[in-house]
């Protein structure tokens, strides 16, 4: 058990009143986290389409018995590549975005929140079990609404 003065020597001096986690105005933090939070949806929604495509058109054409020229011309494997191109859009503008969350000063109850939920989302459950339901822990402490039932699941 760390004594009060050991504590103080590495402790941030920040009082909750200082960072205003009682306010309900906005802040940085909450700002470039629901940005990269929307990208990061949108991502999943495409994923989830590009597998359901995928899958039709493997049961249905055996797609992937088709060799590359034939699959070129394949008309309907063409959203496969647009979404796919999409999908991998996001995701590198979510990377540079990263830093700017990382960086950003949670000043909020919902700032905080927001990075927590950014934090969470890559913590992907079955790479990091412990980590995601950690994470999960930690939000339901803080605001027992803050997660979806898709964040709770452990996928």
């Amino acid at each position: 058990m760390l004594s009060k003065a050991e504590y103080h020597l590495f402790a941030k001096h920040t009082s909750s009143q200082v960072c205003d986690f009682g306010n309900s105005h906005t802040d940085a933090a909450a700002s470039v986290c629901a940005e990269w939070l929307n990208r990061h949806a949108d991502q999943r929604k495409l994923l989830e389409r590009w597998d359901k495509l995928e899958a039709f058109l493997m049961h249905e054409h055996n797609l992937f018995e088709l060799d590359e020229h034939e699959r070129a011309t394949f008309f309907e494997a063409t959203p496969l590549e647009i979404i796919g191109n999409r999908i991998d859009e996001l995701h590198a503008l979510n990377k540079k975005l990263l830093h700017q969350v990382s960086e950003s000063e949670a000043t909020t109850t919902h700032g905080l929140i927001s990075k927590l939920l950014v934090a969470l989302a890559l913590a992907h459950p079955d790479e990091n079990r412990d980590v995601h339901l950690l994470l999960c822990s930690i939000l339901n402490d803080i605001d027992p609404n803050a997660l979806t039932n898709e964040d709770r699941r452990p996928s």
